[in-house]
């Protein structure tokens, strides 16, 4: 028996979890282009809608993307009008993001949309929040 023939002998029939979140990713991808936002630009917008007032480093945690590119989202959000930044109270040279009034109601879009994928979702349990 060949090397293939062992690989198709033991064939898994569910997807694995990285083709389960290139779907949902290609899912997300395709809801989300009628509103042109990405799917990254919807994370982000959906954090700063449960954290007002953010640094760009606690939102490129949060999301596991590196400063740079959260910045670069950032500057696209902002030239959309959807997040406004502003100095932070506390530190000068620190940055607060908040959703504009144009990003809450974006925001509300995006909510919507999110909700329509996770009704496809098979085994939903409700812990996952949008």
């Amino acid at each position: 028996m060949t090397e293939a023939g062992t690989h198709n002998d033991h064939k898994d029939t569910d997807p694995s979890m990285l083709e389960i979140v290139l779907r949902l990713h290609g899912d997300f991808r395709r809801i989300l282009e009628p509103i042109r936002v990405t799917p990254l630009q919807a994370g982000v917008l959906l954090y700063l809608h449960r954290r007002a007032d953010a640094r760009l480093t606690e939102a490129a945690a949060a999301l596991r993307v590196q400063t740079p590119t959260m910045a670069d989202v950032v500057k696209d959000l902002m030239r959309k009008r959807w997040v406004t930044k502003r100095p932070s109270l506390e530190d000068r040279r620190a940055l607060r993001l908040r959703l504009s009034q144009r990003g809450e109601a974006i925001t509300r879009t995006i909510h919507h949309q999110v909700r329509r994928i996770r009704a496809t979702l098979p085994e939903h349990d409700g812990t996952i929040e949008s």
